[in-house]
């Protein structure tokens, strides 16, 4: 009811700087290994895998620690410490959503293609849209874990289970909702951006492809203008 106050917000902010960061540094590995010149498509993968998983999982530490500490049931929002278990688990989680959006996604799709026949854009698609949506589901536990040892670092083993338990499918299903758009959408989208404006050809530096463009233009232009003659 109120959009300015929703965007404006800290949670709002804080996930978009999150995603924001995630992306950018996916992209400027892409560009790396282009400039280099790595061949190697496993090893490609690799790369751009660690590159985001590391910016995700530092910035997404960063913001649930802030959350941990804001919307705490203690009250503690600004003294009290996040637990290293907390903050593990936090990784454990994340680490998990990038491999399967920036290598379960691509590969499932590639497989899909290949070996099926399957359409490419919609295998692309499905698989985009599907596998870090499903991967929720194996670290939904992760999720509750953490965030109640943040809470009750003294609770029993029993208490932990049956909290786990209790809330797995509302946090499941809600952080799958959340991650749909974000590493969904956003990672097709942002493969078909790479794709358009980054990925280069033949592994063209970026320069390279600055020049053969420009060329390309200037003698399209010259044949317009010998035409027009």
């Amino acid at each position: 009811s109120q959009p300015r106050e929703f965007f404006g917000s800290m949670p709002f902010r804080l996930t978009v700087l999150v995603y924001f960061g995630t992306y950018a540094v996916a992209n400027v590995s892409e560009v790396a290994l282009d400039e280099y010149r790595v061949p190697d498509e496993l090893q490609r993968k690799k790369v751009k895998v660690g590159a985001a998983s590391l910016a995700n999982v530092s910035l997404l530490m960063w913001r649930d620690a802030k959350f941990a500490r804001e919307f705490s049931s203690t009250g503690a929002k600004f003294f009290k410490p996040t637990p290293i278990r907390t903050l593990a688990l936090f990784g454990v989680r994340d680490m998990t959503t990038m491999v399967a959006t920036f290598y379960g996604a691509p590969e499932a799709a590639k497989y899909l293609y290949k070996e099926h026949h399957f359409n490419q854009e919609f295998a692309e698609i499905s698989t985009a849209l599907t596998i870090p949506v499903l991967s929720q589901f194996l670290t939904a536990p992760l999720h509750v874990y953490a965030m109640d040892y943040f809470n009750r670092q003294r609770a029993r083993p029993a208490e932990r289970l049956a909290l786990v338990s209790s809330q797995y499918g509302k946090v499941a299903l809600a952080r799958g909702l959340r991650i749909l758009p974000a590493f969904g959408l956003g990672s097709y989208s942002n493969n078909k951006f790479r794709e358009a404006f980054i990925k280069q050809p033949m592994l063209e530096t970026v320069p390279e492809r600055i020049i053969r463009r420009a060329t390309i233009a200037v003698s399209k232009f010259g044949r317009k203008g010998t035409v027009d003659k």
